[in-house]
Formats: structure tokens, sequence, C-alpha cells
């Protein structure tokens, strides 16, 4: 019987535990905590009195504890606001909501508190905190994007003076309206204007395009930001920016994880917009350097995205502004936080003129996480439209977002005029029938053009003032010549110069023919043709000082053919072949008045000499970016070097009178952004003589030594070896500047 008793216990224990744990049993108590004004309150505190047990609320302000059945008594706090303790029978879950009422004594200690460390730096770290929420809200989108860049033009009273006649530069054929001197009256201002639209397409990490759909260039474009989105942009959620138009260095974000090291924050206030709270934060660098950002920025509370962000920079960083800021604005859309408006505005004094800038660009109509085309983003970064230019006035009026001002549009009006009459047939013949007359002046100082604008053909001839050349080798010598152009369809061209002279100390003539067709301007095709007898170089390479020498020339007369082509896109091929014969200057005068830039060396004595060369090289830029324009193509560069290889060969077989050899060389070149110190350029060459049977001095490869009173150009001399000497056999030299 003793035996049975701590069964019967155990049994009885057991039915009593399981008794009392059916009697405890629990539930959840969920709602909604706000202010009296009906404010979700973000973070308060929900706790069970005199408990471990407790929750804090979403950023809806909704709570959810769970606690045991019968009567409970629940604390609600949230800091500045009176403190709630409810008392609720659980018999069931239960939904209770609460509203909280302001404590004045209590905001009044978080006043002080925050004076006393600054709450700013609380904002920005819960911004860094959500920066990577930010940068990953999407995998692509499209947007509609429109870009109008306007520049009024300040410049000094022009002194009353007789217009000089008109002189071609490149081509009257590329421009009637360049070749004008427009005639405005004081009411129409003076401005640049440039207006875009196009569909951008972006995807993470750092994949972009654009389409552009219309496009307006009026006046200088040159100092306008921005025209495209290759140009940068100021993302802040990255920790860095790098806006190449704008400076060669990059910019700290005040939002990026250095931003404490190298920025100071101060809370300047905060408003509400409906029931969002935001703080305005003001901005400035702590120290030099990179943290160059200054200005304001507006953070949702609890959401901790930015609102706008007004910034200018420090000019010390500005390659060509003055001075420069922008602002950005942030809207939610579609639950994701876009930049939809930025407004840019900068100053530029170049001389005595001054432009004050401003740029606005707009983003509507976007489209996230869409499925694109396999390899629709890769080295293009842009196409225009062939019809992009085309766009009139009507099409503008219809697609902008914001009307133009009163002086933007005057000054449309007034270009849209004036393209009308320069288009017409009329004004097009006087332009031509001003450009082709002869005068005194054009024949002596300014050179004699004529236009056939049917046949799209332009001549010119060089002026009287050219023709008599003092200082050439072997004495003074009278020349002439001039340039012919002829322009095709879809940007193709023709060029040819032609130059004669007659040296009357040696009684020898020479001169040069060159001939250009680009051919395909797209892949930047071009085939040409030269035929030259003239006085040469053999060191082209020499420094300053022997560069001169009587030692360093030779009679050339020599002619070929090359050609130059985009084969794939950053792989370029180009060939030239060419004969030359060569023959020292042994029975050559100099004249005496040279004596002493020329003097103090003999000629380089040498037998005469011909040489058949070919030259085949490769150039490669892995991944090279570019805009396609129409029949046109612009090339962006890219973050990799470029790659050249080149074979030079002279066939001379077994006829002594003509050289043999052959040379390979190879080079690597680059210049890229070194983060936040600056932009570093190096180029590392070798090369070789694989056969050197029969070879001239003019032939060699030379190194070419330091100036000793010029800096020489960095990526291809040596400062500081003080002579020039040539290299037959495997060489490397490798050149390295920062910036």
């Amino acid at each position: 019987m003793n035996k049975k008793l701590p069964h019967c216990f155990l049994f009885f224990a057991l039915i009593f535990s399981n008794i009392v744990a059916h009697s405890q049993e629990f539930y959840f108590v969920r709602g909604y905590v706000y202010s009296v004004d009906n404010e979700p309150l973000i973070n308060a505190s929900v706790r069970l009195f005199n408990s471990e047990i407790g929750t804090v609320t979403d950023k809806k302000g909704r709570y959810e504890i769970q606690v045991p059945q019968g009567l409970n008594r629940i604390a609600f706090s949230y800091i500045g606001f009176q403190s709630q303790l409810n008392e609720i029978v659980v018999e069931r879950d239960v939904v209770k909501n609460v509203y909280l009422e302001e404590n004045a004594n209590q905001l009044d200690e978080v006043e002080i508190r925050i004076r006393r460390k600054d709450y700013s730096y609380e904002v920005i770290q819960n911004v860094i905190d959500n920066r990577e929420n930010f940068l990953n809200q999407y995998k692509n989108y499209t947007a509609q994007v429109y870009i109008k860049a306007v520049e009024e033009v300040e410049k000094p009273p022009a002194k009353q003076k007789k217009q000089p006649e008109e002189t071609v530069n490149e081509s009257v054929l590329e421009s009637s309206e360049e070749a004008v001197v427009e005639t405005k009256k004081d009411s129409v201002p003076n401005m640049n204007l440039f207006e875009c639209t196009l569909t951008r397409h972006e995807e993470i990490p750092n994949k972009q395009k654009e389409e552009r759909t219309a496009v307006t260039k009026l006046n200088d474009q040159s100092t306008l930001f921005f025209k495209t989105i290759t140009d940068g942009e100021f993302n802040l959620y990255e920790n860095l920016q790098y806006v190449p138009q704008i400076s060669d260095s990059k910019f700290i974000s005040p939002i990026s994880n250095l931003a404490f090291a190298s920025y100071k924050f101060k809370l300047l206030g905060s408003y509400f917009e409906g029931l969002q709270k935001i703080y305005q934060v003001e901005v400035s660098p702590r120290k030099l350097g990179n943290a160059l950002y200054e200005g304001t920025l507006e953070i949702y509370d609890n959401l901790w995205v930015l609102k706008s962000a007004k910034l200018s920079l420090n000019n010390r960083a500005l390659r060509q502004y003055k001075e420069f800021s922008f602002e950005l604005n942030y809207e939610n859309i579609a639950g994701k936080w876009m930049a939809t408006k930025t407004n840019y505005t900068w100053k530029v004094k170049e001389g005595s003129t001054k432009k004050n800038g401003k740029c606005l660009v707009k983003q509507s109509d976007f489209e996230f996480d869409k499925t694109f085309p396999k390899k629709f983003f890769g080295a293009e970064l842009g196409v225009t439209e062939a019809e992009a230019y085309k766009r009139d006035t009507t099409f503008w009026a219809s697609i902008r977002p914001e009307p133009l001002t009163k002086d933007e549009r005057k000054f449309v009006m007034y270009k849209d005029s004036v393209k009308a009459v320069m288009n017409s047939k009329e004004y097009l013949d006087s332009v031509d029938a001003v450009y082709n007359k002869v005068t005194f002046l054009k024949v002596a100082w300014q050179g004699v053009g004529h236009i056939n604008r049917s046949r799209k053909r332009e001549w010119y001839y060089n002026p009287l003032i050219t023709t008599v050349n003092p200082f050439a080798v072997g004495g003074t010598r009278v020349q002439y010549g001039g340039t012919h152009y002829k322009r095709f369809e879809n940007r193709q061209y023709f060029r040819s110069e032609i130059l004669a002279g007659y040296g009357f100390l040696n009684q020898d003539i020479r001169g040069n023919i060159n001939a250009t067709y680009l051919y395909n301007p797209f892949r930047i095709s071009t085939v040409g043709l030269y035929a030259n007898r003239s006085i040469n170089f053999i060191n082209g390479n020499a420094t300053i000082l022997d560069f001169i020498r009587r030692n360093n020339f030779y009679k050339s007369t020599n002619f070929g053919m090359n050609h130059r082509t985009e084969l794939l896109n950053g792989l370029y091929l180009s060939t030239t072949v060419g004969f030359e014969q060569r023959q020292d200057l042994g029975d050559f005068k100099f004249q005496t008045n040279n004596e002493e830039f020329t003097g103090g060396f003999e000629p380089t004595l040498f037998p005469t000499s011909r040489v058949l060369r070919t030259s085949i090289g490769l150039a490669y830029t892995p991944k090279q970016l570019y805009l396609k324009e129409p029949n046109q193509k612009v090339v962006l560069g890219s973050r990799f070097p470029t790659f050249d290889v080149r074979l030079n060969k002279a066939w001379g077989g077994n006829n002594t009178a003509f050289n043999k050899f052959s040379y390979v060389e190879a080079s690597i070149r680059q210049q890229f952004q070194v983060g936040i110190i600056g932009t570093s350029e190096y180029r590392i060459h070798t090369g070789k003589f694989l056969d050197t049977t029969r070879i001239s001095v003019m032939d060699y490869k030379y190194q070419r030594g330091g100036d000793p009173f010029f800096f020489s150009p960095a990526m291809y001399t040596f400062q500081l070896i003080d002579e020039t000497f040539p290299t037959f056999d495997w060489f490397l030299e490798t050149h390295y500047t920062h910036q």
C-alpha cells in the first residue's frame, strides 16, 4: 500500500496542473495609437502593467499584444504625450484604439534635449540606415522626361564700328546661321536655349538608355546643363556623385556612409503636410576635401526618405561654372520614391561675358519592373530619332509641362522667324553673293571663298599675306594654296587641300596635296590620299632645341593612301601604304639670318634611300559608350583602357635601293577617376624591331628626352632624361600623372 501512494499522488498532480493550464487562456489585444488629431503615433510603447510583456506600434500606429484572460492593465505612452493606463477585461480577442494627448511640459523637455544634442544627427542616421531600401526599391523603370535649359547672356555694349566682311572658318555650307551676323533689336533677349523630350530607361545597378524624340538647340550650347542623362546626375543616395560636366572630382553625399565625418548638420525645424511630419536639416562641410555640398535637406519623419534637397557646390571644385546649385524634389509613385522634378541654376563668366543659367528636368509616367529585350542595355546609351530636330512650335507648345516665360517666348519667336528667313532661297542667295564677292581685303588678308550651294561645293583660296615664308628651311619661299569641300547627304564629305611653293635660294619647287573622303560618318570611316615633296624631320621626337637643327632635316618625296574605320564598337582598324624617297641636305643652301637657330651642326649625310612601307594597326576600347545621333555617333568613352597594336613593315626584298625592316609596337593608355582624390592618366608602351636588314636613321625608334626650359608632354617624353636616344631591341616605357 505504501508503494502505491506515490503513484496516486503523481496522478492527481498531473490532473490538477492540466486544469490550471486550461483555466489560464491568452488572447490578443489589437488596435491603433493616435494623437487626438488622428495622427498615427509610430513606435509608441504598449506594455502590460507590472510585466515585461510589451510591444511598440508600427508605421501606421498599429499594435498587437497577447495578454492572459481576465482583467488586464495596459499602459500606452509616447514621448511628448500624456501616458494612459487602461483596464481591459479580456474574454476573447479585443480591439482597443487609444488617443493620447500632448504633454506641454514634456515637449519642452524634449526641445531642451534636442538643443543640447541636435536631433538632426539622428534624423540623418535614420536616412542613412534606409539608403539600401531606397536604392533597391525597383529593378528597373521607364519614365518620360522633359528638359529645358536656358541661359541669359550679358555682354558689354559693343563699340560702334564698321562690320567686317564675312569670312569662312570650316564651311559656310554647314550652317547659314553661323555665316551671318544677326542684327537683333534691343527688345529681343540674348539667350542660349536647349529643349528636349525623351524616354528614359534605367535598370539597377548602373544600366541606362534614353530615346530622344524631340530636340531644339538655339545659340551656344557649350555651358548649358543638362542636355542628356549621360551628363550625370546628383543621386544623393549614392555615397559618391560624379558629374563630369561639372567637375573632375567626385562629391561625397551628405547621406553617405562618410556623412558625419564630412558634414555638419543642424535641425532648422519641422512642419506638417497633413499628418506627415517633415524635418528641415541644414548641411555644411565639416572640412576641406570633397565634402562640397551646402544647403538644406527635407526629410519625412518615420519614413526616413528625402522630400527635397536644395544644395549648392563649392566653386573651388567647379570646372567652368562660377556658381552651381540644384534642387531635387521627390514624390511617392506607386510606393516608390522618385525624383520627379529637378531645378539646376548656375553662373558662368567668360571674359567680359556673363551667363546666368537655369534648367528644369521633369520626370513623369513611371513604369516599374518592366521586361526589356535581351541586350537592350549596352554600349549605346542614347538614340535620337531622325525627326527629333524637325519639331515645330506647335509640337512644343502641346507638350511643355510649363509654359515659356515672356522673354523665352519672345526669344523663340525671334529665332523661328530668323530660321524661316535664313532657309529662304532669297536669303541664301544674298549670303552667297556676299561671300563670293572678291574684294581687296579678302585677297590680301582674309582669303577668297566661293560657294555653289546647289551642288554643295565650296572653294577657299589663301590670302596673299601667307604667300611669303621667310623662315622656311633653305631660305625665303613663296607659296600658294587652297581647299575644296564637297558635302553629301548623311554627313558624308570630301575635302582636298593643295599647297605649292618656290624657294629662291635653292631654286626648288615643293608642296603637298591631301584628300580625305568621309564615307561612313557613323563609323567614322575615312579614306585618304597624299603626295608631298618637302623638307622633313629625321627625328620627329627630338627635343625643342634639337628639333630645328640642320642635322635633323632631310629632303622627302612621298605619296600614299590611308584608311580608318570602326569594325565593331570600340574596335578601330587603320592601314597605310606609302612610298618615300629620302635625300640628305649635303648640297642644300641655308639662309644666314637663321644661323643662330639652325646652325651649329652640319646636315646629316646618308645615302639616298627608298622605302615602300605598310602599316596596319588595331585599337580597341572595351565597352565603349556612345550616343547615336541621326547619321552620327558621339563617343562618350569607357571605364576600360584603350589597347593598341601596330605592325610597320618596309618591303625591300633583295633590292638594295629599298630599305627593308619591320617593327612591332603595342600600348595601353587610360584616364580615370581615383575615388575622391582626383584624376589619373597612364600610358604603357613597348616595341621591338623584328628585322633591321636595311634601315635609315629616320626609321629609328627614338625615346624623347626632356626640354631644359619647358615641361614636355608627360605621356610621351621623359622629363628627367637630358637627351634623345634610339632603341632597337625590346623596350618598355611607362608614364603616369595625377591631377
